[in-house]
């Protein structure tokens, strides 16, 4: 209950930084810039498409260099559409995505050992990913701002923390992930719940995960150019709105408000769809960027349309798969 009411004043603070934001430029511009685009539009939708193709290339590779056996592209492609959609739309840290992309891949017959891995593995992969693009866009941006600048030195943080996260997250995944979560939860006593069976199949998994890292050299670099040619096709996007809508801008100023509207996101990964967040974030850092608030909000707005076409295609997608969410939910993704 608690948490349903917490979800709910999350929603409730997102949707009233969305109003203020509103508030900040007269909408008629909004609606004045999509009129410029005109039946261009459809057009920009483009990107985000290649970046779901791009990403899909590096969850590939994150169960080796040869992939998953007897899964083709096509059908990774649909399943990790299909987990996206989720992630974007339910505040559940990007966790209930990765479980549903592991339960339907069981269902194609991947082991759930390889599947866990691969899930592990792509996450830090694709967050290792997102902090060299996020480092690059630091440098990047430091160009656009005067000297003194306070957002100078908190660039610099950031990419100092995602580096650190970075680290961090390569050596708990060495170490055992399941390994140490068992023995966090032996002192609350949740460990002893855990079949033997069970726990065999963690440690297991854990054991895959280092086997990747020690023995796919090829797998990691191909995962890593996966995730970060997305993170720059992304940057693509804001870019060509941009063009199309008549008010064109530097590349460096799309990289900068594309990396750190990522960092935005991931900050306010418990509003459901970071909603409000994403907006403010685009706001600020094109104000940083020197864009003008119009053409800002009509990008946050056509952000938002988007993601939600995306998402409305992806369950469209899962409705096809014959199952529910409460059969992903109530089926454990490390029984055999």
């Amino acid at each position: 209950m608690w948490r349903v009411i917490g979800r709910l004043l999350l929603l409730a603070g997102g949707l009233g930084l969305c109003g203020w934001l509103l508030r900040q430029v007269d909408p008629r511009t909004v609606a004045e810039g999509f009129q410029k685009i005109g039946w261009l539009l459809p057009l920009a939708l483009t990107p985000y498409l290649a970046v779901y193709v791009s990403d899909t290339l590096g969850w590939r590779f994150s169960f080796g260099s040869r992939g998953p056996a007897g899964v083709s592209f096509l059908n990774l492609f649909r399943i990790r559409w299909c987990g996206e959609s989720l992630n974007n739309l339910v505040p559940s840290a990007y966790v209930g995505g990765e479980a549903l992309k592991i339960f339907l891949l069981r269902k194609l017959g991947v082991g759930v050992r390889e599947a866990t891995a691969a899930a592990v593995v792509s996450k830090c992969v694709q967050t290792l990913a997102q902090i060299l693009f996020i480092a690059g866009a630091a440098l990047a941006f430091r160009s656009l701002l005067p000297d003194g600048s306070p957002v100078r030195s908190g660039l610099l943080t950031v990419t100092l923390g995602g580096l650190c996260v970075a680290i961090g997250m390569f050596f708990v995944q060495i170490a055992g992930v399941f390994g140490i979560l068992i023995k966090l939860s032996s002192w609350t006593g949740l460990a002893s719940k855990l079949t033997a069976e069970r726990r065999k199949t963690l440690q297991q998994i854990d054991e895959s995960i280092r086997t990747f890292y020690r023995t796919e050299r090829l797998g990691f670099l191909g995962s890593i150019a996966g995730y970060l040619g997305g993170w720059l096709i992304d940057t693509l996007e804001i870019w060509l709105f941009a063009a199309l809508m008549g008010s064109p801008i530097t590349w460096i100023q799309a990289l900068s408000i594309e990396a750190f509207v990522g960092v935005a996101k991931i900050m306010g990964m418990f509003v459901p769809g970071a909603l409000g967040i994403q907006e403010s974030g685009i706001l600020f850092l094109g104000r940083a960027a020197g864009l003008t608030d119009p053409f800002c909000l009509t990008y946050a707005v056509f952000r938002r349309l988007r993601e939600l076409l995306f998402i409305a295609a992806g369950w469209a997608l899962f409705s096809l798969q014959g199952v529910s969410l409460s059969e992903v939910r109530d089926k454990p993704s490390t029984a055999r």
